[in-house]
């Protein structure tokens, strides 16, 4: 699980208000559903540290070890992390402070919920570890947040030419992203739009109706890039490279709420 500026079992609890109809009235339209998250986790960690990042040129920063993790992000890095979301767009209501002060966070869990967590298949102990980053954000920032959806531009993404993509013969998988750069084994599609979302900066949506997993290989010249670099577009070495294509939209996302945030309490 990587926050470079990039699931978990959210457990909702749904109020519905609805206001009876009179005989002699037009029913009123029901109120919005409210999502409250629950924070509590299954496991915790056994310790953690979370420090002002004193640390000069590094902004961003992740680590995942078996018993833990160590990263330095300002707190909008973390929420998105912990609640899986892949734009800032879809974060609402936080301060400004929490988008440009970098922290450097690390947590350690106790050797029986190393041993428990090892038991469970990995998209299990992934959505574990995000509740329990849930929890500690909720410990040490005060962090309360509700779920809700939001009408913001998205990418769909769609198939231009199928016979560019390569079915995953391997037995196992991984992906790489660097300086752009992405490679991998073994991926769906949905993890590719995934990894897409937090490249492109909007939420994708996988619309190609493909199945299975797949072996992918993509170069562009990342935002920035200096004026030399031949390297296409992200959107274009996509189209060119994969048979895939991006195309805007409007859509309704996943979004999350920040009712009520502080600076990290002091170790």
């Amino acid at each position: 699980m990587k926050a470079h500026i990039r699931l978990a079992g959210l457990v909702f609890v749904f109020v519905v208000l609805l206001s009876p109809a009179a005989h002699s009235q037009a029913p009123l339209a029901a109120p919005p559903v409210v999502s409250t998250v629950q924070t509590t986790a299954l496991y915790e960690y056994a310790v953690a540290t979370v420090k002002p990042n004193k640390s000069e040129g590094v902004l961003s920063y992740w680590k995942n070890t078996l018993d833990g993790f160590s990263a330095i992000a300002p707190p909008i890095g973390f929420i998105m992390t912990a609640y899986d979301v892949h734009t800032p767009d879809q974060i609402v209501g936080l301060p400004a402070w929490a988008g440009s002060e970098a922290f450097a966070m690390e947590a350690k869990m106790d050797g029986d919920t190393v041993a428990a967590l090892a038991k469970l298949p990995p998209k299990q102990q992934g959505q574990q570890r995000q509740k329990m980053l849930q929890a500690l954000l909720a410990d040490r920032f005060a962090l309360k947040v509700h779920r809700t959806t939001k009408e913001l531009p998205i990418y769909v993404l769609t198939v231009a030419d199928s016979g560019k993509l390569k079915k995953s013969v391997s037995e196992t998988g991984g992906s790489s992203s660097y300086s752009g750069k992405f490679t991998a084994r073994g991926i769906s599609i949905d993890s590719l739009a995934m990894n897409l979302s937090n490249t492109v900066g909007r939420t994708v949506v996988n619309q190609t109706g493909l199945a299975g997993a797949y072996d992918i290989t993509l170069e562009w010249a990342p935002e920035g890039a200096d004026a030399s670099d031949p390297r296409p577009s992200i959107f274009t070495a996509l189209e060119e490279q994969t048979g895939l294509k991006l195309k805007p939209a409007k859509g309704s996302v996943d979004a999350v709420v920040v009712d009520a945030i502080e600076r990290p309490s002091q170790n």
